[in-house]
C-alpha cells in the first residue's frame, strides 16, 4: 500500500512538474528584432544533419534507431508536418543531402560553397530551415531514498524517495531568408518527456514530440517560456 501511494504521488508530482510553465527555448537571435514572418502563404525548405550528441538514453536510442540519420529523418518529417499543421508555413520541402549550410564566418571548400550556393539559388521557397546539433540527455528531480536505522537496534530500511527522471531532447534551429541569404532566427528548442514505470522509449518519444511542438509555438509567438 505504501509503495502504491509513493508511485501515485510520484506520478502526480511529475505531471505537475511537466505541466508548469518553463523555459523551453534558448535564443541565439532575438525573435522580436528578426525579419521572420510566418504564415500559410510562406514556404520553406528543410535540411538536417546527423550531428547528434547522445549523453543519456543510449540504449533507448540504439533500440529505436539503427543509425543516427534515421532519427534525423523522423524528427525532420514530424517537424515539417507540425509546422504545416500549425500554419507556420504553407509548404515545406525536404533537402535530403544532409549538407552543411551556413553563411556564418567559416572556411568552405570550393565544392562546399557550390553546394551552398546551389541550395539558395535553386529553390523558390521563402525560408531555409536548418536543424542540427541534436542532444539527448536527461534531468533528475527530487531526492533518492535514504537509509533509516532502526530505533531498537534492529535492521534499518530505505525510505521512499521522491526522485523522478525526464528524457531531454534539444535541437538547434537556424532559419535563413532565401532571398537575402541572411540568418533571421537561431534558437534551441528543448523537449521533455517523463519516465513513468520505466517506460524509457515513451519518454524519448514524448521529449522529441515536445521539442518539435515547442519550436512551433516559438515560431508563432516568440515566447521562450510557456
Amino acid at each position: 500500500m505504501k509503495i502504491t501511494k509513493w508511485l501515485i504521488s510520484g506520478m502526480v508530482g511529475t505531471q505537475l512538474l511537466c505541466s508548469c510553465e518553463a523555459v523551453r527555448i534558448s535564443e541565439n537571435v532575438n525573435y522580436q528584432n528578426s525579419q521572420f514572418v510566418f504564415g500559410a502563404d510562406k514556404t520553406a525548405v528543410l535540411i538536417g544533419n546527423d550531428d547528434i550528441l547522445i549523453s543519456e538514453f543510449t540504449k533507448t536510442f540504439n533500440k529505436k534507431y539503427k543509425q543516427k540519420h534515421t532519427f534525423v529523418k523522423q524528427y525532420d518529417s514530424l517537424c515539417a508536418i507540425k509546422l504545416k499543421e500549425d500554419k507556420v508555413f504553407g509548404e515545406i520541402k525536404f533537402d535530403k543531402s544532409f549538407e552543411f549550410v551556413s553563411n556564418d564566418a567559416m572556411t568552405f571548400s570550393q565544392e562546399q560553397q557550390k553546394k551552398v550556393d546551389s541550395l539558395f539559388t535553386n529553390t523558390t521557397a521563402d525560408y531555409l530551415i536548418r536543424i542540427n546539433n541534436h542532444e539527448v540527455t536527461n534531468s533528475i528531480q527530487g531526492s533518492p531514498g535514504m537509509y533509516m536505522p532502526a530505533n531498537n537496534g534492529g535492521m534499518g530500511g530505505m525510505s521512499a524517495g521522491t526522485q523522478s527522471e525526464n528524457c531531454i531532447i534539444k535541437s538547434h534551429f537556424q532559419i535563413y531568408d532565401i532571398k537575402t541569404r541572411k540568418k533571421v532566427l537561431d534558437f534551441v528548442s528543448t523537449g521533455s518527456g517523463p519516465v513513468l514505470f520505466f517506460a524509457f522509449e515513451q519518454a524519448f518519444t514524448d521529449a522529441m514530440n515536445n521539442s518539435i511542438k515547442n519550436s512551433s509555438i516559438y515560431l508563432k509567438t516568440g515566447k521562450l517560456k510557456f
